[in-house]
């Protein structure tokens, strides 16, 4: 994360982007992480890491009130939010669903498509 730029603007210039929040002394978070990150390495996605304890702010920023915490962001948003217990099917699942409706509303051009698909 660059500290000369919010990590909402970060987020925002990525079509799709991972948020990790944890604390170095939380054991869920600490075997978490390397999962989070070869999934991050897998999809090709962007992997924003907020230590809360370091930086609390983000904590409410997110309104993150336990952790681990994963957001996947889309354009900027959030779209999909894992807590403490991380199901990583689920998440991959929506990892992929969001990647090809983006993909598709580049194909198509059309921005009503993307939420067509996720409908679906």
């Amino acid at each position: 994360m660059q500290k000369n730029q919010p990590i909402q603007e970060q987020l925002a210039q990525q079509p799709l982007a991972l948020l990790y929040l944890s604390q170095p002394n939380c054991s869920i978070c600490v075997a978490d992480k390397p999962r989070i990150q070869k999934l991050a390495q897998t999809q090709q996605l962007p992997l924003f890491t907020i230590n809360t304890l370091a930086e609390p702010e983000a904590a409410s920023l997110f309104s993150v009130l336990t952790v681990p915490v994963v957001l996947l962001f889309a354009n900027g948003k959030e779209v999909h939010r894992e807590a403490r217990i991380i199901d990583f099917t689920r998440l991959t699942q929506q990892i992929l669903r969001y990647q090809e409706a983006l993909t598709s509303v580049e194909e198509q051009d059309s921005y009503e498509s993307l939420f067509d698909q996720l409908d679906e």
